[in-house]
């Protein structure tokens, strides 16, 4: 018998991801970088007290830029994000954001599992993942 025949109907689940966060230091400047390379629309966001912009993701989901300090420091992060913590985000393919993020003169790196993905920091230094979904 296995966990799955032990389950109750009445077991809550997870099914799926709502919003994640990022803290950033300045949230317009912010915004701005992920309208612009990844291409995402601004949300409208209530007053919550601190600056911050929620962003769409598509399918309900959303990412939540919060300006406020940051407890992580920039410096001394694995170069390769995909051994920091970071989110990872579906797209059709990498190469146009890797275009993107070039013309920007920013680092990032493939995966080195050798599927479509790459990785990169934004401008806070928090790790995104860019997984191509073909």
């Amino acid at each position: 018998m296995t966990d799955a025949d032990n389950r109750s109907d009445t077991r809550p689940e997870v099914r799926g991801v709502d919003h994640v966060s990022l803290m950033v230091r300045d949230a317009r400047q912010a915004r701005d970088f992920y309208t612009e390379v990844l291409g995402l629309a601004a949300l409208p966001r209530p007053d919550l007290g601190f600056p911050g912009a929620w962003l769409s993701l598509g399918g309900g989901q959303a990412l939540h830029l919060l300006e406020l300090p940051n407890p992580d420091p920039r410096e001394g992060r694995p170069e390769h994000g995909g051994r920091d913590r970071h989110v990872a985000l579906r797209v059709a393919e990498t190469a146009p954001f890797a275009e993107r993020l070039e013309a920007r003169g920013m680092r990032f790196t493939r995966s080195r599992s050798g599927r479509d993905a790459l990785f990169f920091r934004d401008l806070d230094g928090n790790a995104v993942e860019l997984v191509g979904t073909g």
